[in-house]
């Protein structure tokens, strides 16, 4: 089999092994001691074992899932290099995915220790926070003294997650079939400026919800924020269009004066990936309701931890974490069904014509 290892593809592997090693390097400074990535992961299992709340509970998941990725992206995009035809595109796209999983988990690190906390509301569960768990509450949890500052592992795997998904993006030129025109561009920002709208007005319900069906109601309500992806992956069919459908509205949302502010835009683009990486794995050519339904479900199970660990679940009882994991399945399958529904009925009125939805039902008719 031939080796395909391009520019780009070496640029992906090694911000994979770089991200591997600034794991083992300083991440947290506190005033008694200096911890790395891997050592900070390994004080807080224990730590946090026998713990029911508090800010930085599941803190210590979102950090083995950095190492984790790391090895799982730097593997996708060395295997792709050894691949030809629509599989060498997938796990590219796949690589890709889990480089920004782990950026998203190395962020949200850096936020709870450098940003003042979410502003002007509490999406926490019983008032659990995972911001400025890092500056705060870890150096209590563990006796390590006041909070000092981040250290440079942090900023390494931030850059080498970036460079991995970069290159895994760019380690094929796009083919004529995949290449990007204005139309789907506009497309997207109309679709970004539309669910960026709907997005900001559906927080009040959500939150309204809480009071009558706890959040149970909320995980319900919680998968309309993942139509934007699915619908936007659905009409325009290429490489993409579901991450950045989903990440632009998240941008929109918070130029609208989401309360939850920048940190919005990472929670987009971790709710994009479940349905990305499900178009993805099809070669971006089978969209029946199958392939939606099950790409719903994948953006919400992909989104999950980000979610949880960002809004306090992980302080919750196991056992109704598992009832709201079976809800959350059951609204990101929805979600997916939506969005086919909507998609359909908008392309009935031959205004999507010029898009490849479009073109189908032309075809079908």
């Amino acid at each position: 089999m031939k080796t395909s290892m391009t520019f780009p593809r070496a640029v992906a592997i090694g911000g994979a092994i770089l991200t591997l090693g600034a794991f083992f390097l300083p991440w947290a400074i506190y005033a008694q001691r200096t911890f790395s990535g891997a050592e900070l992961a390994g004080a807080l299992i224990p730590a946090l074992a026998g713990v029911k709340a508090g800010g930085i509970k599941g803190l210590d998941i979102g950090l083995l899932a950095v190492p984790v990725a790391a090895v799982i992206s730097g593997l996708l995009v060395f295997v792709s290099s050894r691949s030809s035809g629509p599989n060498e595109g997938r796990f590219r796209l796949w690589a890709a995915a889990a480089a920004i999983a782990g950026l998203a988990f190395t962020l949200l690190f850096l936020g709870s220790a450098v940003l003042a906390g979410t502003p002007g509301i509490d999406f926490a569960p019983a008032a659990v926070r995972t911001d400025n768990a890092v500056k705060v509450t870890v150096g209590k949890t563990l006796g390590a003294g006041d909070f000092v500052g981040i250290g440079i592992g942090v900023y390494l795997t931030i850059l080498g997650f970036a460079g991995t998904a970069v290159g895994a993006i760019l380690g094929r030129p796009a083919e004529e079939r995949t290449a990007w025109r204005t139309q789907d561009f506009v497309l997207l920002a109309i679709l970004a400026v539309v669910f960026g709208a709907i997005y900001w007005a559906w927080l009040q319900p959500y939150l309204w919800v809480q009071g009558i069906a706890a959040q149970f109601g909320q995980e319900l309500f919680f998968a309309v924020w993942f139509v934007s992806g699915l619908l936007g992956g659905y009409i325009i069919r290429r490489p993409g269009a579901a991450f950045l459908a989903e990440t632009l509205a998240a941008f929109a949302e918070i130029l609208l004066g989401a309360p939850a502010g920048p940190i919005l835009i990472v929670t987009g683009f971790m709710q994009a990936l479940g349905a990305e990486i499900t178009f993805a794995a099809t070669g971006y050519r089978r969209w029946g309701w199958g392939t939606m339904i099950v790409a719903g479900v994948a953006a919400a199970l992909v989104a999950l931890p980000w979610n949880w660990l960002r809004l306090g679940y992980f302080a919750l009882d196991p056992a109704l974490l598992l009832g709201l994991l079976a809800v959350r399945v059951v609204g990101g399958g929805l979600a997916g069904a939506a969005a086919k529904i909507l998609g359909d009925l908008v392309a009935a009125t031959g205004s999507l014509n010029y898009f490849a939805l479009g073109r189908e039902r032309v075809r079908e008719v």
